[in-house]
């Protein structure tokens, strides 16, 4: 039965891949679907995006192994991340016309090369260890679907992801991402119904949900999970991508709001149902497959086989927009800024998505050495937090904020996160296992002692240098509220044609 479900439902999504097919006749339909995806399309692909199956399920594993509340950190952050990211650089981005998310420091900045270079930082972050995170968890997916070893499962599951995602694009990983997280949400709240009334006994227990326990330092696992996501997503390539091809500002900004809301709403979930599967099914191994185990266990063979579908093709919509992300920064902010500024149509739209199909090879490559989701995923925010985070949150606010500060800040942070790393953080540990102490175990996380220094060194450059006018007059055009309700499309030969919407 699941495997009649899953290649019913294979069909559909690569009849909607065919589509989005047709409509591809450049680079730029590929990656932002050529700038015109209404509202309920973006809010629902971003929903999607966050409920994609691996995250998922390594909030659930978090809840397992370390309680409630850590179980709801990673949904709870990833929903504050969508709300604040609304509020910082949604209409910014959309009013300066970007490609990628990449393009907003490029063209903010008023230089190329630090697009370039965000992009690269961005190119691996999301497309070589987000992607490999979202690879392991498809291929959970598949195993139980076809009663697989990881390995085959894993290049199955990569590679019908990379085939539709060259064929269809950014327009049908939207499409078909809103089809699948009604789906995948009903399964979701299926699941967390069966638990809260048939094992009410064992959820919410005084010892899983202490909320003082977040204010001192056992609370550090909780406060690392969840401020990595809340803030050092705000720069997610993925999700920028997204925002990047809604029809104009207005529509950018408000399908970020609503659906970081509704991830707020049922980020509890993970942690409830990890604390019950904790009792139902102890001693697990991998705490991150229980979903799938319980969803085969518990409910009608029909039922299990089109949940397990919807999440699988939910995680390869997820997966997929993680390629176009990166292929869509390679194409725009190396190949077209750098190596070719007017190629052929047809040669830039063979460049990206060939640029698909080795993120999906290196996103592999990851998922097969790690088959671990958690480990990737948080790799591949800390590096985008402790780099790009400040120059995205300080751009559309500061006026003052240089070129050279934001070259200063990434590079110091990310020298400082690799070296840190490698020889641990510099500071004074304490015996408080108070309030103190949770800062203390915070400041030793290279990824939040990063942050810091990556900060001040912005600050401080770009109160010894000076912006140009190109930076200034970047500001004042991300800061014109006349643009939110424009649209602007770019024509075969390139040129952007701008309308009233």
């Amino acid at each position: 039965m699941n495997i009649f479900i899953f290649f019913i439902y294979i069909l559909f999504i690569y009849y909607i891949g065919f589509k989005g097919y047709k409509r591809i006749k450049s680079a730029e339909d590929l990656i932002v679907a050529g700038w015109s995806m209404p509202l309920p399309v973006v809010t629902g692909s971003l929903v999607a995006a966050l409920l994609a199956a691996p995250f998922f399920f390594a909030a659930v594993g978090s809840g397992y192994t370390s309680g409630g509340f850590e179980g709801t950190a990673t949904m709870a952050g990833l929903g504050t991340c969508m709300v604040l990211g609304a509020l910082i650089w949604t209409k910014p981005l959309r009013r300066l016309k970007g490609w990628t998310i990449a393009d907003y420091y490029g063209i903010r900045f008023g230089s190329k090369k630090l697009g370039a270079y965000t992009g690269t930082v961005m190119a691996i972050a999301f497309g070589f260890f987000n992607a490999g995170a979202l690879s392991v968890g498809g291929t959970y997916i598949i195993q139980n679907i076809f009663h697989l070893d990881f390995l085959p499962a894993a290049i199955l599951f990569v590679s019908l992801t990379v085939i539709y995602s060259v064929i269809g694009g950014l327009w049908a990983v939207a499409y078909t991402e809103v089809v699948q997280g009604i789906f995948a949400i009903i399964g979701i709240l299926g699941i967390a119904g069966v638990i809260f009334f048939s094992y009410g006994d064992i959820t919410f227990q005084d010892d899983w949900w202490n909320v003082n326990k977040l204010f001192s330092k056992g609370g550090a696992e909780f406060w690392s999970l969840y401020l990595v996501l809340a803030l050092g997503d705000i720069p997610a390539g993925d999700l920028g991508q997204r925002v990047a091809a809604a029809k104009n500002p207005r529509v950018a900004y408000m399908s970020m709001i609503i659906a970081g809301l509704i991830i707020i709403a049922i980020s509890w979930l993970p942690g409830m149902i990890g604390e019950a599967f904790k009792t139902i099914f102890p001693n697990s191994k991998n705490p991150e497959t229980l979903m799938l185990i319980f969803a085969e266990g518990y409910f009608p063979p029909v039922i299990s086989a089109i949940f397990l579908t919807s999440m699988a093709a939910m995680g390869m919509s997820t997966l997929a927009a993680c390629y176009v992300a990166s292929s869509g920064i390679v194409t725009k902010n190396i190949y077209l800024d750098f190596i070719n500024s007017n190629p052929n149509p047809k040669t830039l739209l063979f460049f990206s998505r060939l640029c698909i199909v080795i993120s999906a090879l290196l996103g592999l490559i990851l998922a097969i050495s790690f088959q671990k989701v958690i480990d990737l995923a948080y790799l591949a925010w800390d590096i985008v937090f402790v780099t790009i985070f400040w120059p995205l949150v300080l751009g559309p606010f500061w006026k003052r904020l240089t070129s050279q500060a934001v070259w200063a800040s990434i590079s110091v942070g990310l020298i400082y996160y690799i070296m840190a790393s490698i020889f641990g953080v510099p500071g004074i540990q304490t015996t408080s296992q108070g309030f103190i102490g949770l800062l203390s175990e915070l400041w030793l996380m290279p990824v939040f002692s990063g942050v810091v220094i990556s900060g001040i060194t912005i600050v401080v450059v770009s109160l010894l240098t000076k912006p140009n006018d190109e930076v200034l007059k970047m500001y004042e055009l991300q800061n014109d509220k006349s643009l939110d309700l424009i649209e602007h499309k770019d024509s075969r030969e390139g040129k952007i044609k701008v309308k009233e919407a």
